[in-house]
């Protein structure tokens, strides 16, 4: 009679949250997970003859089922209380989670390094000031505290072949003489404000120049609740770790006006609009776009190009007060290989490619660069 009671509570159980997942509305996007959702499975004969609609099914319910969030998460949870400190390639560490950088990660780096190192020549031949700031992640940072057995390899011999480029800025000995601080989320790829203004002061001295002080951008905190795309993927849901998302403020630096690769204008480099969504990264530009103007009263007389990955977002801030004009290039949605002729065409006077090792290493598109 238990054994019946037990299989009659359990159908129940069953049953409940069957009827429950068909019934409660369903969401298209998983803020927690940053990802979108699947869809209900098409209704075909070929679907079910082919399979895909068992498939699809199977998805629809994985994704959808009551709970899931609380489920995943009490799963994550048993795994690091036994010891696990790695899931999708990220790692538990007491500075947070940490993305990997494999082999795998760097399959491009000779061909990204060549064409870097071909662009800043060209650039040197024709007086334009380039610099190239490849950053570590925090992976490279704090290798001494990764779980052993990780497949991360050493980063080291990266750096090295990076040291031949005309104009490299190495940020790795700024970086180890502040380890202590927050360099990078906890719970995010990018690198803090803070991480950025070491490796913008870097940038300076690499230009024999001070660097304002950090005090004088008026620094202030936007949002305490910020979970990042690490904390997604480790699917760990719940406040282990929790980040702060600071920046300089508008009124520490001049005038300026920003344009979209639509048309779309601002007079700031931030989107405060996106502190309402997960990612809060994007309130650093509203996120990545192809090209972005950026004309400024700073009165330097100065132009800026800069070619970056996302890193590159929360840098700016720190750039505005150097140059009238920036100009802001991504080549993961700038589809021409027109950068330097971009140079040439409007006579700037400065040149930046701004990546973290791990996506300048896999980057795709960065042999579109030079131009001769």
């Amino acid at each position: 009679m238990k054994n019946k009671i037990f299989a009659g509570v359990f159908a129940l159980l069953l049953l409940a949250l069957s009827v429950l997942t068909l019934a409660l509305p369903k969401k298209e996007f998983s803020q927690t997970e940053n990802r979108t959702l699947a869809s209900f499975p098409e209704m075909s004969r070929e679907n079910l003859l082919s399979g895909k609609l068992t498939a699809d099914a199977a998805d629809y319910l994985a994704d959808h089922y009551v709970g899931r969030d609380l489920f995943v998460s009490v799963h994550s949870a048993f795994e690091v209380l036994l010891g696990k400190r790695e899931h999708g390639g990220v790692y538990l560490t007491k500075h947070g989670l940490m993305d990997s950088f494999t082999e795998g990660d760097a399959k491009k780096f000779d061909e990204n390094l060549a064409a870097v190192t071909q662009f800043a020549s060209i650039m040197a031949e024709g007086n334009v000031r380039c610099r190239v700031l490849i950053s570590p992640t925090g992976t490279q940072v704090y290798a001494d505290e990764l779980p052993a057995g990780c497949d991360t390899v050493d980063s080291a011999p990266y750096f090295e072949a990076l040291s031949s480029v005309p104009g490299f800025v190495d940020v790795r000995e700024t970086f180890a003489s502040h380890e202590d601080e927050a360099l990078f989320y906890k719970t995010d790829h990018h690198w803090t404000s803070r991480g950025a203004y070491l490796a913008y002061a870097a940038l300076k001295e690499s230009l024999g120049e001070e660097a304002p002080s950090e005090e004088s951008y008026q620094i202030e905190t936007v949002t305490n609740e910020f979970y990042g795309t690490l904390y997604s993927r480790f699917a760990l849901f719940l406040p282990l770790f929790k980040d702060t998302v600071e920046a300089p403020a508008d009124a520490a630096l001049p005038a300026l006006t920003r344009t979209g690769s639509k048309g779309e204008k601002a007079n700031s480099l931030y989107a405060p609009d996106k502190l309402e969504g997960k990612d809060k990264y994007l309130y650093f530009l509203g996120g990545n776009d192809s090209i972005i103007e950026i004309e400024t009263a700073a009165g330097t007389g100065r132009s800026l190009i800069l070619v970056k990955d996302s890193y590159a977002n929360a840098f700016l801030p720190y750039l505005a007060r150097d140059y009238d004009r920036i100009t802001v290039i991504d080549l993961r949605y700038f589809a021409q290989d027109l950068v330097t002729n971009l140079v040439r065409q409007n006579g700037y006077t400065d040149a930046l490619v701004l990546y973290n090792l791990k996506s300048f290493a896999s980057d795709t598109n960065l042999a579109l660069l030079p131009l001769q």
